[in-house]
């Protein structure tokens, strides 16, 4: 078995770099057949991955959500590799979703088990996304976490501070949302297209999705008083909001968003404003999980 090692050494604020020191060296100790390879930027790793699933069996992220997500996009094509991970980000939201340990070394034990899992992905124009694609509020909350990247506050703590500091301009949209040709008009200050339950860095969006249910989860969250929002937000990572008027889950296949373009965030990249379509593609790759 050999294993490519894809690392973003600028993610979770200086942590891919850390990190993937010290992956080298448990690998190496390991006698583990690997080699360590560093993005230099912005979408180096969908070139690097698909380069490397050509000679390697497992093709490993290091990093966050978003280098993940480029990971995933350049070796979901070749069907001899299987997308691996080990978390060196600020959400770890993929490991989550997949019962991937956070901490180093456990999750190289993981890759070493070797156990292989189909994973659905979900396809928007020519991008791939794993976790969630959302429109409206949590956008917000994303970009005023990333404009303070180099902050000290990092993790849970930095994505309620977003949450906070963005609720002043909270706004409502109306759209239709077609889910599997049944369309509904809904006014709405955010939804989610979600194949995990997490997203944010560890809130439990939609607590039933699964990386290969054959089904996106989608949360709608209609239009709510800025108080409201505040008290339900924190509920939201046991689970409880779902029970809130203003949140609905539903499923399906392919899901449009239309009436207003909105900027679109893809595992935590976010993406110029444009009509939301995504469609899933089961099964589309593989993906190194912990043994049953």
């Amino acid at each position: 078995m050999s294993i490519a090692v894809i690392a973003n050494p600028l993610a979770g604020r200086g942590r891919g770099e850390r990190t993937a020191r010290l992956a080298e060296q448990i690998l190496r100790e390991k006698n583990t057949d690997f080699e360590l390879i560093f993005t230099d930027g912005p979408g180096h790793a969908i070139e690097l991955a698909q380069r490397a699933s050509e000679k390697h069996e497992i093709v490993a992220a290091l990093g966050g959500d978003g280098t993940i997500r480029e990971v995933l996009t350049g070796v979901c094509e070749n069907p001899t590799a299987a997308l691996g991970i080990i978390p060196g980000g600020t959400g770890n939201d993929y490991a989550r979703g997949l019962g991937i340990p956070r901490q180093t070394r456990p999750a190289i034990e993981v890759l070493l088990e070797r156990d292989i899992d189909t994973l659905d992905v979900g396809v928007y124009g020519s991008r791939y996304f794993g976790v969630l694609a959302s429109i409206g509020f949590p956008v917000d909350v994303i970009e005023y976490v990333n404009e303070r990247s180099d902050s000290m506050i990092k993790g849970k703590v930095a994505f309620l501070l977003g949450v906070a500091a963005t609720l002043r301009r909270l706004r409502s949209f109306t759209v239709d949302i077609t889910i599997d040709g049944k369309t509904m008009t809904r006014n709405i200050i955010g939804l989610f297209v979600m194949n995990m339950p997490y997203g944010g860095g560890g809130m439990m969006f939609t607590p039933d999705a699964h990386y290969n249910a054959g089904q996106f989860e989608v949360l709608i969250i209609d239009e709510i008083s800025r108080s409201d929002l505040a008290v339900t937000l924190p509920k939201i990572y046991s689970g409880g909001h779902t029970n809130h008027p203003a949140v609905t889950i539903l499923q399906g296949r392919e899901i449009s968003v239309q009436g207003m373009s909105m900027p679109v965030m893809l595992d935590g990249d976010i993406f110029p404003a444009a009509p939301l379509h995504t469609k899933l593609s089961p099964e589309k790759t593989r993906v190194v999980v912990p043994r049953a």
